[in-house]
């Protein structure tokens, strides 16, 4: 088919599809027009007619067309787009004729580059083993860089060049086969690369051949072979098994015969290769977590592998190494076997926490507290010697601290019941060692190693109830006190361990910020206090600097003075600089401002106003340091100070968020702070105080709220709906007719207002005489004339009277009391009583019942 042929095909094959969807287009825009008819008629007899005459069956047809109308124009909208499409599609169809023949062209072209360079590597790079040797980096760039397994049964390629590049394909396959059982290390590491990068690549190619690239692996690995072959070699067998595991067809023929077999030369060739434990491990756990039916006939063997390494000798040297071992003991007790899935998961958590009641005894030199021993894990005896036995104890607490993580952590696909009384009494216990050693009246050399080892051991404790939080949640709320209760014996700080403070920090912030009050109840104050006190930094004081001036330097510009004394060299020195304060900043005092924000976010009454003053003052002291001594400071220091600047705005704002109405405000000195900040060489600095000020805005530019209007009695309620009906039908009634209910109605609203003012007459003659009976003689210059109030404002609810009152007089107390009688006045001067009137603004004292009441 020549160029303009395919041309006129795809052209008037675009030209159809435009005409067919304009078309389109038009039918829904003659829909939509007449829908929109529909419902304007139905919208304008709704409006002249009341709600109550609208029957349930039309307001369900209004609803109806409302409904097809959107649905319609939805639809419009889209086909508008596809339109568009059509038309730019067809445009580029005018504009480049040759547009199909050219992109089959470079398909063509790309096929053929990628058979070129496949055959080259086949044949060239990879032809002896002499070429592999040097060729082996080479040919990878060259794999991972070009996607040359992406054209098999690719369309719009000519026929001669899909035969020569699936030839290609084929020579690439039996050549990288033959690498895999080659007869040196170098061709077998080249051909399980090659193999594994080829499979990622083609999936076609992998479910053609994973059978038999997953038996030479496993043949690869019964041999001697060197640690890069192994290494290589368990991870492409951990990809294969990864991508066909969800794929049934591949089920039956791979997993079921293969998995089995790799488990057992896995854990046959641990033996002879225990530097391999790292890659085994892993293997181990995704085999059991994917196939634990296949697994079972393997798990006491990994089962012993993984306690060989939770006894506590490896957990100083190798700590990851240890991890990996519990998350895989964690994957087989979800395996089942013998017993079931939840009854294997109970009882290794039931053995974690025997072994570790067993080691406390033993630091303790205790018995068991219960009758029965505990459950516990197979694991070699500790030594006779206390010196060696109690470090060995305290090592193993935390193997199995990682145990119980990884089994409150592993995901389960069964509900599981979890102990958690029994596991938060092991962490009680843990925080409690140091403090029962330290109050033994048995005078023990074997208790002087338990304070070197109390960081370990309440760390221990720390992350078992930290995990607990995260793992149950809100289940864990019955246990809080128990909780607070250990965290109390591990405050009590008998050894100074920076990172058990930072632990245990970290471990108040997770369960203020997760059950607030909740928790903090149960807290002691002084705990909240030791906090505050922890985010009082350490403060270097650098010397002063004295500079000499230059004839003071010199020997012979010495002199005596007159009282025969000579001058020292500081007499006339320059001081440069007064002392400077450099703020040291450590891992503690970042936790503690994380404590403190956590709780002036969630529990902010917890502190009281002197406690929170200090904390306040604490944190604005900090920033101003930060802002004198910052361009001091070198500007690595400053960033890395960054975090804690960040923190201590944070802290900031939500002490202004959650104000003390006992404190004074500090919102003054925040606004100054937040401000300096915006100048913060630090990003984050700057977007927490532009937060900041964004937030303290409102309070400090305070705006009324919106004026919502009182709702309505029934009588307005009805008036209005008489009043909207009336006015509809405005050819047979005016709105004078309408209005004249209303007006009726003030009218007698004005009549029981008169008849009110008239019975309320001899009362105010009542007031008046008795505030002529009681006032002092007429001496005065200026008499207040007291203005006869209507009856309207007498009868204003008393709040509305005192808030009058209040805005028209200045605060004054009352010399004497309001509801006795008044005694006579004493007989004073003229001159007195005119000395004492003198301040006319001062007003007299306002009395119940008298006139001055009404003002």
């Amino acid at each position: 088919m020549s160029t303009d042929v395919a041309a006129s095909i795809l052209f008037g094959d675009l030209r159809d599809a435009y005409d067919k969807q304009q078309m389109r287009v038009d039918t829904l825009r003659t829909a939509a027009g007449k829908l929109e008819a529909q419902f304007l008629v139905s919208v304008r007899d709704r409006a002249t007619r009341r709600n109550s005459s609208v029957s349930e069956k039309e307001r369900q047809a209004h609803d109806e067309l409302r409904r097809l109308l959107n649905q319609t124009r939805q639809r419009l909208a889209e086909e508008l787009q596809h339109l568009q499409w059509i038309r730019r599609r067809h445009n580029m169809a005018i504009i480049n004729r040759k547009a199909h023949n050219r992109f089959l062209s470079d398909m063509d072209d790309k096929v053929a580059r990628a058979e070129r360079t496949l055959s080259l590597l086949t044949t060239t790079f990879l032809a002896n083993t002499e070429a592999v040797k040097a060729n082996i980096s080479l040919v990878l760039d060259t794999v991972l860089s070009q996607n040359l397994f992406a054209y098999i049964d690719a369309t719009g390629v000519s026929v001669e060049t899909a035969k020569r590049y699936t030839s290609a394909v084929q020579k690439w396959q039996a050549r990288i086969n033959s690498l895999v059982t080659g007869k040196t290390s170098e061709t077998r590491m080249a051909g399980v690369l090659l193999v594994k990068h080829t499979a990622l690549q083609s999936p076609q190619l992998l479910s053609e051949n994973v059978a038999k690239w997953t038996t030479s692996l496993l043949g690869v690995l019964g041999k001697a072979e060197v640690m890069p072959v192994l290494i290589a070699t368990l991870q492409t067998l951990l990809a294969f098994i990864d991508a066909v595991r969800d794929v049934p067809m591949f089920y039956r023929d791979i997993i079921s015969a293969q998995v089995p077999r790799m488990n057992q030369a896995i854990l046959a060739m641990v033996d002879k290769n225990p530097d391999l434990m790292s890659q085994v491990l892993e293997v181990l756990d995704r085999s059991a977590t994917w196939f634990p039916t296949l697994f079972r006939p393997s798990i006491d063997k990994a089962e012993a592998l993984c306690l060989r390494l939770l006894d506590g000798s490896d957990m100083r040297n190798s700590p990851e190494l240890c991890k990996q071992a519990a998350k895989c003991l964690a994957a087989l007790s979800l395996a089942g076997g013998k017993i079931t899935a939840e009854e294997r998961w109970f009882q290794c958590a039931q053995q974690a926490m025997g072994t570790i009641q067993q080691c406390i005894d033993h630091m303790m030199c205790t018995g068991s507290d219960a009758g029965e021993p505990a459950q516990q894990f197979a694991l070699p005896l500790l030594a006779d010697d206390f010196a060696v036995s109690i470090p060995q104890a305290a090592d193993r607490i935390s193997a199995m601290t990682e145990v119980l993580i990884a089994l409150l952590t592993q995901p389960t696909h069964v509900d599981i019941p979890v102990p958690v009384d029994g596991i938060l009494g092991i962490a009680s216990r843990l925080a409690m060692v140091p403090v029962r050693a330290g109050s033994s009246k048995n005078a023990r050399s074997e208790y002087d190693l338990i304070p070197l080892l109390t960081p370990q051991i309440q760390r221990a404790s720390i992350r078992i109830m930290a995990v607990l939080a995260i793992a149950l949640g809100s289940h864990m709320q019955p246990y809080l006190s128990a909780v607070a209760r250990a965290v109390t014996a591990i405050n009590t700080r008998q050894v100074v361990s920076p990172a058990l403070n930072v632990a245990l920090h970290c471990l108040l912030q997770l369960y203020i910020e997760r059950y607030g009050y909740g928790f903090v109840m149960h807290l002691p104050y002084d705990l909240v206090v030791s906090t505050a006190d922890d985010i009082c930094v350490q403060q270097k004081t650098k010397a002063a600097k004295v500079t000499m001036t230059a004839s003071e330097s010199a020997p012979s510009s010495k002199k005596r003075g007159g009282n025969g004394k000579s001058r020292g060299p500081n007499t006339f020195g320059v001081i440069e600089s007064a002392q400077a304060t450099h703020i040291h900043w450590d891992d503690t005092v970042l936790a503690a401002l994380k404590t403190v924000l956590a709780l002036l976010q969630h529990t902010p009454t917890v502190f009281t106003s002197a406690l929170r003053t200090r904390v306040d003052s604490q944190v604005l002291t900090l920033l101003m340091l930060f802002a004198i001594g910052g361009m001091e400071m070198p500007f690595a220091s400053r960033q890395s100070d960054a975090p804690h600047r960040a923190l201590l705005y944070r802290c900031l704002e939500a002490s202004i968020l959650s104000p003390d109405p006992w404190q004074k405000a500090i919102l003054p000195h925040a606004v100054s702070a937040f401000s300096a900040g915006l100048a913060d060489p630090s990003t984050a600095v700057r977007d927490v105080c532009a937060e900041a000020l964004v937030t303290i805005d409102p309070i400090i530019h305070s705006r009324l709220p919106a004026q919502l209007r009182e709702p309505d009695t029934k009588e307005n309620f009805s008036n209005e709906n008489q009043v909207s009906w009336m006015m509809s039908d405005c050819d047979n009634t005016s709105i004078d007719a309408v209005l004249s209910g209303v007006q009726a109605d003030n009218q007698s609203d004005d009549e029981d207002d008169k008849k009110m003012q008239v019975a309320d007459e001899p009362v105010v003659e009542e007031v008046k005489r008795f505030k002529q009976d009681t006032i002092v003689p007429p001496v005065v210059k200026k008499s207040t004339v007291v203005p006869v109030v209507e009856a309207r404002e007498y009868n204003k609810p008393l709040h509305n009277q005192t808030s009058q009152q209040s805005a028209a007089l200045p605060p004054q107390q009352p010399t004497t009391s309001l509801f006795n009688t008044p005694a006579p006045p004493a007989q004073t001067s003229a001159a007195e009583v005119s000395d004492n009137n003198d301040d006319d603004d001062i007003p007299d004292i306002v009395m119940e019942g008298s006139d001055s009441e009404y003002e």
